[in-house]
């Protein structure tokens, strides 16, 4: 059996770029990174996703990106940052790449993480074309 991809481009995300490139138009910039604990089944095991999510099954946060890289000529890694006090003691398990229009551009659900409030947390998302 075929090993599942947990992290998605959205159908919206996809769509703009087929437009921008047959049209002309432009891209909308991916701006926040949104957080979230609804992406897991009552086993724990990641929720797949199909591209058409338009929100996260249980938001907790959204926040700026923090940086971005390109580690390939098609390949932008976002990073953003949780501080300490942020979301101290909650469950992660489901991320969202989010645009300048505040709509989803890529998906992730992953098996839980327990925020500490001691201590900083990293989130990496790779965005493939």
């Amino acid at each position: 059996m075929a090993e599942q991809v947990l992290t998605v481009t959205t159908a919206y995300a996809r769509e703009q770029m087929a437009r921008a490139r047959a049209e002309g138009g432009t891209l909308t910039k991916v701006i926040k990174m949104a957080f979230g604990s609804g992406g897991v089944d009552q086993a724990g095991k990641p929720l797949p996703l199909d591209g058409a999510e338009q929100a996260l099954k249980k938001e907790l946060i959204q926040k700026e990106i923090t940086s971005f890289e390109f580690i390939a000529p098609a390949t932008i890694r976002y990073i953003c940052s949780l501080a300490e006090n942020e979301l101290a003691g909650e469950t992660i398990n489901e991320l969202a790449l989010v645009d300048s229009t505040g709509k989803l551009t890529a998906v992730r659900t992953m098996t839980n993480k327990v925020k500490d409030s001691d201590m900083e947390f990293v989130f990496e998302i790779d965005d493939i074309y």
